[in-house]
């Protein structure tokens, strides 16, 4: 079953919406509404109750609210967006470093309620699988490891986002359980997640359609991408230990993606359907150029979606033409269906784009296709984001002077890609250069394979930007170049940010992180300086009304300002 077929899964849900997290207003981060026993009792005892649970679990998933934080947390901070037009007030602030516990964005209360959800179907899919025959225990596994990931992937976004957050795997099912509970510290959340996704990991299916040997218009294998496959399983289990530092098995989880990849490829190859496929230093990747144009990753990857590349993404249907869309993307630039810019509510920082074609930036050389993938210029002061908001780039490179044409969406279908090939390849060099100088060249010929698609150096050694010569002899050159890497190929991902807090952790400082921030808060270099030397201030606060309902909350020390600092409870 697809996840675009969620809408005909949904007949249950509304029971399961009964049960999960109700957070409006001042409520428990875990309060919920009186349960009818004799519901209950009726409702979990057939395959199809855990089915409509489980679709439940990822349309929260797709939620607004969820999407909407996903990317503001991981990206709008960073040194990649600073304020557009008709923006609201608590994105400014967000944008500006202006954080109070009462900013909306601050607002977990849609991630707990896809946990809560996820805690509901793990618990009672084993009861189902003993009532119904035709409900396998392979199956009550797969869906158990699905809503796992999910569980696991919002606890990451919360401790990455707040650092320290209430844990737990207890679903909130009646009015009778009290659910008010202290904050876990990050590392105890992320060696939880990291023993739940171990524990299930080889459970999730590896497909949700079998190969089709007769299907020659495209892969049946890359169509896996918006449910949660054994691959996405590895990719975010990579995540989680480089999160830790644990080197060596975020690099094998790294390994088992990058080698399904290239069983795939393999695959496309024996039934010719690779076209748009090329090997990079032995790893398969949508090509950018084909015949005298450029622009085709991009097309494939974030104007089509569930691509080749593709692990796992949150997934949205234009043909059924329903409400639940990605309106997150509203706040980059897109035409609306006609020529107006005012859609731009977050803007790309100038630096990264001024000055190409004709010349390369501090970040792009002028040849990366990334570049005008990422950012469309209008004028001389305008920089919209293109990522997502456009469904298709064509780049003309036959002449001196590239000549960017874009289609840009009329409505918000686009996926929200969470993992794909690349970020899976940098997890892996960035683990290798932590491990020492051993384990460079090895880095450096992930780094470049990225590099190479991105500027169309189809030949070794042909047209290529990175020379390993200029790296290899120093760590902190490494370091940066991964850095840099992710920066251009994820760039608007939602990633940025965290990135920046992942070093600032491993580090142990944060000089760099807020040198880097100082680049678009130029007004305001000193206070930003200030505010960022306390490594607290990387983290959101407590949302106010979660400290008002939630007596074992301790504001984050870095936001005792003003009247919300009242609001602790002691």
């Amino acid at each position: 079953m697809n996840i675009k077929n969620i809408k005909h899964y949904l007949l249950g849900l509304g029971f399961s919406l009964g049960m999960t997290t109700v957070i409006t207003g001042c409520s428990d981060f875990l309060d919920v509404l009186p349960l009818n026993d004799v519901v209950l009792e009726n409702y979990w005892t057939k395959k199809s109750d855990v089915t409509s649970v489980l679709m439940g679990c990822y349309e929260s998933l797709q939620s607004e609210d969820c999407v909407t934080r996903m990317g503001l947390w991981g990206e709008v901070r960073s040194d990649n967006m600073k304020m557009g037009v008709a923006s609201s007030l608590d994105l400014e602030q967000l944008v500006k470093e202006n954080i109070l516990p009462s900013n909306s964005f601050c607002n977990w209360a849609v991630f707990y309620q896809t946990i809560n959800r996820c805690n509901i179907l793990i618990n009672y899919a084993p009861q189902v699988q003993e009532l119904d025959p035709n409900y396998a225990l392979s199956e009550m596994k797969a869906n158990i490891a699905e809503a796992t990931f999910i569980r696991s992937l919002c606890y990451f976004y919360l401790i990455r986002a707040f650092r320290d957050v209430p844990f737990t795997r207890e679903p909130s099912i009646d009015d009778t359980k009290e659910y008010r509970v202290p904050a876990d510290e990050f590392n105890v959340v992320l060696d939880n997640i990291i023993a739940d996704m171990e524990a299930v990991k080889d459970d999730a299916q590896l497909y949700f359609r079998k190969p089709n040997p007769d299907k020659q218009q495209e892969s049946a294998e890359i169509d896996n991408t918006a449910r949660v496959t054994r691959p996405a399983m590895y990719a975010l289990l990579a995540d989680l230990y480089l999160w830790k530092g644990d080197w060596q098995k975020c690099v094998d989880c790294c390994d088992y993606v990058i080698k399904f990849k290239q069983d795939e490829y393999e695959k496309l190859l024996k039934r010719r359907l690779q076209n748009e496929v090329w090997v990079f230093n032995d790893i398969p990747l949508i090509m950018e150029k084909i015949d005298n144009t450029s622009g085709n990753a991009f097309t494939q990857i974030f104007g089509k979606g569930n691509s080749f590349e593709s692990l796992f993404e949150i997934t949205y249907d234009e043909q059924l033409n329903n409400t639940n869309r990605n309106n997150y993307i509203g706040n980059y630039y897109y035409n609306g269906g006609n020529s107006s810019q005012s859609n731009g509510r977050l803007y790309a920082v100038d630096e990264f784009y001024e000055g190409l074609p004709t010349s390369s930036t501090e970040l792009f050389n002028n040849k990366d296709c990334r570049a005008y993938g990422s950012i469309y210029q209008v004028g001389t002061t305008q920089f919209f984001i293109a990522k997502y908001a456009a469904n298709r780039v064509v780049l003309n490179n036959t002449t001196s002077n590239w000549t960017p044409s874009y289609n840009w969406r009329s409505t918000n279908y686009a996926h929200w890609i969470i993992y794909r090939l690349t970020d899976v390849m940098l997890m892996k060099a960035e683990a290798l250069i932590e491990q020492g100088n051993d384990h460079f060249e090895e880095a450096f010929s992930l780094i470049n394979a990225i590099s190479r698609r991105a500027v169309n150096a189809f030949t070794p050694g042909t047209g290529e930007i990175l020379k390993f010569d200029d790296y290899k002899d120093s760590k902190e050159n490494m370091e940066q170049l991964v850095m840099d890497e992710r920066h251009r190929e994820l760039m608007f991902e939602g990633k940025r940010w965290f990135d920046l807090v992942r070093i600032a952790r491993r580090t142990g400082n944060t000089k760099e992180l807020t040198k880097t921030l100082t680049k678009k808060q130029i007004p305001n270099i000193s206070g930003i300086q200030i505010r960022l030397a306390d490594p607290n201030a990387l983290y959101l606060p407590y949302y106010r009304n979660e400290l008002k309902v939630n007596p074992y909350l301790h504001q984050n020390p870095a936001y005792h300002t003003g009247d919300d600092s009242d609001l602790e409870k002691n």
